[in-house]
């Protein structure tokens, strides 16, 4: 733990020091975290050598590639022509959102960094788009999906190419060294080219309220937890303009934090922490009331290179 400094701001002034615990398998194994003083970031002191051990075969975004016969991907393209044509939310994709603000279009090349199972992607093609890659280490081994659409087990230092668009989506403070990440990612774009990073914030209510018990501290898988004012600080760094930033927490950080606080993991069943539906309802109006004033605990961030 000697020798601090802030992975982003590169301030050598340590704020006080956390014990957060494995809560997402239950392990319980406990991880030094601090936050900078200066401009926020959440960061892990001392992580452990080796990180696979922590994205075992049960971890979710590894499950199965769900696929689409052709009728249901018909359909898919279909309802992404009517949302993007005419703004009809009621046929918004879940990516709908994303791909509006990034102005991006089919046959661009667009690159999704810490994929998992690529189903992501694959929604996408599904809707028309045939320049996708995904791109994840910890995935079994590279594969070719369909036309259009690999996935590669790559680390991002291993990534080549330039590309239109590129997201990562609650992958990025899964990398340990951000800024080195960033200038990368900066690196792949395209001039003119888009990137979207969504993460979790420390901006947000939820660290405040629960501290320790923060589920989307995810330790020790998040290395860091950057702050909105730490995200702007390694745009201008390397050469990118932060154009928008949209926070879209959900409710998800209240009611796995308080199962955490009960001192249950989060894939450990128990009805007596299970939200009934009316308290779930009541947690998503919470968080989209939090969203509205940037209190919440995850963002969007978009960025453009000049």
């Amino acid at each position: 733990m000697e020798g601090y400094s802030c992975l982003v701001c590169f301030n050598d002034t340590r704020g006080p020091v956390y014990q957060i615990k494995e809560m997402m398998f239950g392990s319980g194994e406990q991880f030094a975290y601090t936050q900078c003083p200066q401009c926020g970031t959440i960061q892990q002191l001392d992580p452990p050598p080796n990180m696979s051990t922590y994205y075992p075969k049960g971890y979710y975004s590894f499950a199965g590639l769900s696929l689409s016969n052709v009728q249901v991907r018909w359909m898919k393209r279909l309802r992404f022509f009517w949302f993007r044509k005419f703004g009809l939310t009621l046929f918004q994709p879940v990516y709908g959102n994303w791909i509006r603000i990034l102005d991006i279009g089919k046959d661009q090349a667009i690159a999704d960094i810490g994929c998992g199972n690529g189903q992501l992607l694959y929604e996408m093609y599904s809707s028309g788009f045939r320049n996708l890659s995904g791109f994840d280490p910890f995935m079994d081994a590279s594969r070719s999906i369909a036309r259009g659409l690999k996935l590669y087990k790559k680390d991002l230092d291993q990534i080549h190419g330039s590309y239109h668009a590129v997201m990562l989506h609650h992958a990025f403070e899964h990398m340990p060294n951000p800024d080195a990440s960033f200038a990368q990612l900066a690196r792949l774009l395209k001039p003119g080219g888009k990137l979207l990073i969504r993460v979790p914030v420390s901006d947000g209510e939820a660290w405040t309220m629960y501290r320790e018990n923060w589920v989307q501290l995810d330790a020790p898988r998040h290395y860091f937890i950057p702050s909105v004012a730490g995200m702007r600080i390694l745009a201008n760094r390397h050469g990118l303009e932060l154009y928008h930033t949209e926070f879209d927490s959900t409710s998800f950080q209240f009611w796995a934090s308080q199962k955490y606080q009960k001192g249950r993991s989060l894939h450990q069943p128990g009805e007596e922490v299970s939200p009934s539906a009316d308290i779930l309802r009541e947690f998503e109006k919470k968080a989209a009331s939090l969203n509205s004033i940037r209190k919440g605990d995850q963002a969007a961030f978009y960025f453009r290179k000049p």
